[in-house]
């Protein structure tokens, strides 16, 4: 037979003993807190996010923040019109500047070719037609002119339409022509 103690499971040293169901409980508790403090900060920030909505809805629906944008809205227009406006218009005075006839380097041209004996009175263009009215101390000195001008780039043609002898001098009226620049082909091109 053998002896009961009732103190040995008092004296002897107990070993922990690892509950799985413990562990599963502690586990689920921590899950469940977690969704929960999640739910709860979505919350938060749902509803701050709908405080703001709610803030710039009042903001954006008020009469004069309306008026205002209607305001902006038609200066922007506006601009835009402006702005397609001044490009039509540097694009007009580049096809102008590129058609302008009548430069320095033309007066230039024609001042090398006007013999010494030769005086000009009066210059008047229209269009691709330039009229130049002088004095010439002789009709030699307005041929080599007319010649003269004949040779210069971009000219069609040179009509001497007058020459009056009066006096000591001739009076003269050239009309010139020069060749016709064609805008379209030009801006195709580009």
């Amino acid at each position: 037979m053998s002896d009961l103690n009732f103190f040995e499971p008092y004296l002897e040293k107990r070993d922990f003993k690892f509950n799985k169901m413990i562990l599963l409980y502690v586990i689920l508790v921590l899950t469940i807190v977690a969704v929960a403090s999640a739910g709860v900060y979505n919350q938060v920030q749902i509803s701050m996010l709908k405080a703001q909505v709610r803030d710039r809805r009042i903001v954006a629906e008020n009469p004069d923040t309306i008026k205002k944008y209607n305001e902006i809205k038609e200066l922007e227009n506006e601009t835009e019109v402006l702005k397609e406006e001044v490009d039509k218009i540097i694009k007009m005075d580049k096809n102008i500047a590129q058609t302008d006839i009548i430069n320095e380097k033309l007066i230039s041209e024609i001042k090398s070719k006007m013999p010494v004996n030769l005086f000009l009175t009066n210059f008047s263009a229209n269009g691709r037609d330039v009229q130049i009215s002088g004095v010439a101390k002789n009709s030699k000195s307005i041929a080599e002119f007319s010649k003269g001008l004949g040779l210069i780039e971009g000219v069609e043609s040179v009509f001497i339409s007058t020459i009056d002898n009066s006096e000591d001098a001739y009076t003269f009226v050239l009309n010139t022509t020069f060749k016709d620049v064609n805008i379209d082909e030009k801006d195709s091109q580009e």
